[in-house]
């Protein structure tokens, strides 16, 4: 049994990667890297207590709870229009994206 969980393990580490790399092939270098720094802003975007309204990212920028679950939807299906390979929906959602996020923090670039 142990030797079933070690081989699975050992798969699983080997073929992540490739996985991953099929899974983005609709997108390049940039847009990918954009994406996962967007992921990093927004994910830190949580409220401190049930019903807050307004909630900070790690930058300091400030939003409403619904602009919060606004991006991280937005980015939810800039990744899926990755995997369908429509890198120009993604971009797309990516810039309006990073427009709110820039309308919030002067600083963000």
């Amino acid at each position: 049994m142990h030797h079933r969980l070690a081989l699975l393990c050992m798969l699983s580490c080997m073929l992540g990667p490739a996985a991953y790399a099929a899974g983005t092939a609709g997108c390049d270098d940039k847009l990918m890297y954009t994406l996962r720094h967007l992921q990093l802003v927004v994910g830190t975007l949580r409220p401190d207590k049930a019903g807050q309204m307004l909630v900070f990212a790690s930058d300091g920028s400030e939003f409403t709870a619904a602009q919060a679950q606004w991006m991280k939807g937005q980015l939810a299906l800039v990744a899926k229009a990755c995997v369908n390979g429509d890198a120009a929906d993604a971009a797309r959602r990516l810039a309006e994206v990073q427009q709110l996020l820039s309308e919030h923090h002067r600083a963000f670039s």
